[in-house]
């Protein structure tokens, strides 16, 4: 009889202390997401949004040399001039008109180089969502609604763009010097 009340008494602790240790990682990774991304901490709401906003950073996943100076940067603002101009303008009534870059691969004499073209202005409707910023854009007679979560800081906020998303905007004919780019944090601040 003791042995299975100390069976079941051994049971019991060994299952509370698993419980006890689960929660406490569930603590910790819970606390350190919250410090990640500024935005769990602080509700984005329109408000925050409205204005205008001028690109002051765009960081890659790793780095690149589109100027072909033998330096490599992760910030492509680094390599080129192309993306300067870039801004955004969120107006009250829910519509946007943003300045955007455009760029080829296919240009010089072989055509595998990096260069600027003339900047594109698009315009639509956003809306802020659960922390996240909904643009809905017509850009080539096709229509596209990104949703994508933001981090906001004191006049700045940032998002991120995957390669499958920035396809829509820049055709990567692939093996160029911006191909091995899977992902860019894109920050743009508050002017």
């Amino acid at each position: 009889m003791k042995t299975i009340n100390l069976f079941k008494w051994n049971t019991f602790v060994s299952l509370s202390l698993l419980i006890f240790i689960m929660a406490s990682c569930s603590k910790e990774e819970v606390s350190m997401d919250t410090h990640l991304k500024v935005s769990n901490a602080t509700a984005v709401n329109k408000n925050d949004m409205i204005g205008y906003w001028e690109l002051s950073g765009m960081m890659a996943d790793t780095a690149i040399n589109l100027n072909a100076d033998e330096v490599y940067s992760r910030n492509l603002l680094d390599e080129t001039s192309c993306f300067n101009t870039m801004s955004i303008t969120f107006d009250e009534d829910g519509t946007f008109i943003s300045n955007n870059a455009q760029m080829t691969f296919e240009s010089g004499s072989t055509n595998d180089e990096f260069s600027c073209l003339s900047d594109r202005m698009d315009a639509g409707d956003w809306e802020v969502s659960n922390d996240s910023l909904i643009l809905t854009v017509e850009i080539n007679n096709t229509t596209f609604t990104h949703k994508k979560l933001i981090n906001l800081e004191a006049n700045k906020f940032s998002l991120d763009v995957t390669k499958i998303e920035s396809s829509q905007y820049v055709n990567d004919p692939g093996n160029t010097q911006a191909s091995p780019i899977r992902i860019l944090e894109i920050e743009y601040t508050k002017a």
